[in-house]
């Protein structure tokens, strides 16, 4: 089956930066679609969802195909608001390209610098398309100037935007470009193509620049190699420089073509349908697959059928019968695929940082009792679509628990339970995740022996770590004491034994070492040291009693001078970390910490303190040791290892299985 040449192409921004404006503007001009959709009017194809289109913003990842000059462009258009960043990571995954789009009148915004530092770690090719060109304000010399400076990269115009008459506002191609050669933004690209190229240096300072056909055969490498980032100029909503864009993305990245023919894919989406079931999204990089085929799965670690495989076609999902290589399906399977999986045998990079991480709790309360049990099952597919949810359904409390990213997550939780399982449910006011870490060091003993058959015996050492190090498990015990089976299977019940700690939070920066112990060579098995472990944990911790971290937030505040003053005076109150500020013309720049639970709603006051033209940037930076207060300590949440008969009780025989998977 001859290969088809296929592109997959990621549209990222910071919110309201025009991305899926772009998405449709590629889709209309590329043929595919009729008409262009319309955020404002809730048209857009890649919006499908009903709040998307009511709010007038992306929440889920779309994809979306076109062809443009013989190529199959796979388009994914990707949620702007940091909330829904989980999104983002997943889709960066299956990407041949990015599109970072920026506006020409905000400029660099905080969130436009945590894509950026994605993107660039995974090593993306990427182009910079500047949009809104048009626009009243819009300031294209500036933009360029900043984005080089915050970024710390060089850039390169591909073409160019003329907005002298704000009512005619035009791009030029960079072949046509001569008599704008003397603006900043070609002086710049020319200056940044001559520290990287000797040959263009000599034309460069002895003014030979006017054959641009060769500027640009130069420039290609360069750009290809990601040592010079393209930049496009245009407007979506005007369909301006909207060709050229797909001309430069087809051209400069051609992904090289895979000549293995073992099918090979990735997950990157999950999401429920109610007529349909769990569909897996999902990037085939090599080989072709068809339904009823049979492909190994890394997570699940077994062979997965492929019931159906569906393809979306401008918001429509449409049965196909094969996938081939390059091309994005949608496959049903009876198995419990999760995003990110690998199928078949090939290994990705992992490992990568996400743009934002949940340090926010909220539980979820169901309006009518009735709906109790629906509630719960709902939640468990909201789940599945986005595991960093983390839900938690502790049955004995009747408490459904949640991590977030922040709280318009929550307006898109209610309305999905209201309109997707009709369902009312509430909310209440999201809390700070902390972490316990031991004060101290402390022994913890166990001895479970009764009642038979049963046996394990073991002390453990609980010593506080550096901040930030983690979770580290050592046995000092011989295996003529314990042998390595069951030694293993305390290792494996190290990471639930600190789920909870005694003040009812996740235990962390800790070393645990085995110290003494003993097996029976009648009574023993492997469920008696799992059962063991958090008993001797748990007692260990309470020996040493704990202390409360809480998640930091490294802040970048970028405004005017005249306001430095009062957001100095805000972070103050904060009980922030503030470092010197530094100044760049009219404006300052300002670092430091500030603990989560001060900051996390002040992202609303900054924006008016500033008119919205400041720049805050908020960025998890591990946790720092903080007051213990009642309010925050929390109960623990189902039978505690410390209550040693009911934990016994419960858990006698065997963990459950959902414990035993983890």
């Amino acid at each position: 089956m001859p290969q088809k040449k296929t592109l997959t192409i990621g549209i990222l921004a910071h919110v309201d930066a025009g991305k899926t404006s772009l998405t449709e503007c590629l889709l209309y001009t590329a043929g595919a679609t009729q008409d262009r959709g319309s955020v404002d009017k809730g048209s857009a194809i890649t919006d499908g969802l009903a709040m998307e289109k009511d709010r007038g913003i992306s929440i889920k990842t779309a994809t979306v195909d076109f062809t443009w000059e013989g190529m199959q462009v796979n388009l994914v258009d990707t949620p702007g608001h940091i909330d829904f960043s989980a999104e983002v990571d997943r889709a960066l995954s299956v990407l041949d390209v990015v599109v970072l789009v920026v506006s020409a009148v905000e400029g660099v915004q905080a969130h436009t610098l945590n894509l950026w530092e994605s993107i660039r770690e995974r090593q993306l090719p990427m182009l910079v398309f500047m949009n809104k060109i048009d626009r009243s304000g819009a300031d294209l010399e500036q933009v360029f100037t900043d984005f080089e400076k915050d970024l710390g990269v060089r850039l390169f115009a591909l073409n160019y935007g003329d907005n002298s008459q704000p009512d005619e506002p035009s791009v030029v191609d960079f072949m046509d470009a001569q008599p704008y050669l003397t603006k900043s933004v070609f002086e710049k690209s020319f200056e940044n193509l001559a520290e990287l190229d000797d040959s263009f240096l000599e034309d460069y300072l002895e003014g030979n620049t006017n054959d641009l056909a060769a500027v640009f055969e130069k420039a290609k490498p360069q750009i290809k190699a990601q040592k010079l980032i393209g930049i496009l100029f245009g407007s979506a909503k005007m369909d301006l420089g909207i060709d050229v864009l797909l001309d430069t993305m087809t051209t400069l990245f051609v992904p090289e073509k895979i000549k293995e023919d073992v099918p090979s894919a990735k997950v990157f989406k999950v999401e429920y349908d109610a007529k349909l079931g769990r569909l897996a999204h999902a990037r085939l990089y090599s080989g072709h697959l068809q339904s009823k085929d049979v492909i190994w799965s890394q997570h699940l670690e077994k062979d997965l059928k492929i019931n159906q495989i569906y393809q979306q076609k401008l918001g429509k999902l449409e049965q196909v019968g094969v996938l081939t290589a390059g091309e994005i399906g949608v496959m049903t399977t009876s198995e419990m695929v999760l995003a990110g999986d690998v199928l078949g045998q090939p290994t990705f990079a992992e490992g990568f940082n996400t743009i934002n991480q949940a340090v926010l709790s909220v539980q979820a309360v169901a309006e009518e009792e009735k709906d109790y049990q629906k509630l719960g099952e709902a939640l468990e597919i909201l789940n599945m679509e986005d595991p960093q949810l983390d839900f938690q359904w502790f049955k004995e409390e009747r408490e459904f628990q949640l991590k977030i990213l922040g709280p318009i997550q929550t307006e898109v939780l209610k309305d999905s339970l209201a309109k997707r399982f009709g369902i009312a449910a509430e909310f209440l006011p999201p809390k700070v995740i902390y972490k316990e870490t031991p004060k101290q060091s402390a022994e913890g003993y166990v001895r479970y022996w009764m009642p038979k058959p049963c046996w394990a015996i073991m002390t453990f050492l609980i010593e506080p770590a550096p901040l930030g190090s983690g979770v580290t498990f050592t046995s000092k015990v011989r295996t003529s004491d314990i042998s390595m089976k069951y030694q293993n299977e305390v290792k494996r019940a190290v990471p639930w034994s600190l789920i909870q700690g005694i003040k009812g939070w996740e235990v962390t920066d800790i070393n645990i070492t085995l110290i003494e112990g003993s097996e029976h060579t009648m009574h023993s098995n492997p469920g008696d040291f799992l059962l063991a472990t958090p008993m001797g944990i748990l007692r260990g911790l309470a020996q040493a009693d704990t202390d409360l971290l809480e998640p930091m937030y490294a802040f970048q505040i970028k405004a005017h001078q005249e306001l430095l003053g009062a957001i100095a005076s805000d972070m103050n109150q904060m009980s922030a970390q503030i470092n010197s500020p530094t100044f760049e013309g009219d404006f300052f720049v300002l670092t430091g910490k500030v603990p989560v639970e001060q900051a996390m709603d002040y992202g609303i006051k900054f924006s008016a303190t500033t008119s919205g033209k400041g720049r805050l940037k908020l960025t998890l930076d591990g946790y720092q040791k903080t007051t213990t207060s009642e309010e925050k300590i929390r109960a623990y949440k189902g039978v505690s290892p410390l209550d040693e008969a009911q934990w016994i009780l419960h858990n006698r025989g065997a963990f459950k299985a959902e414990d035993r998977r983890r």
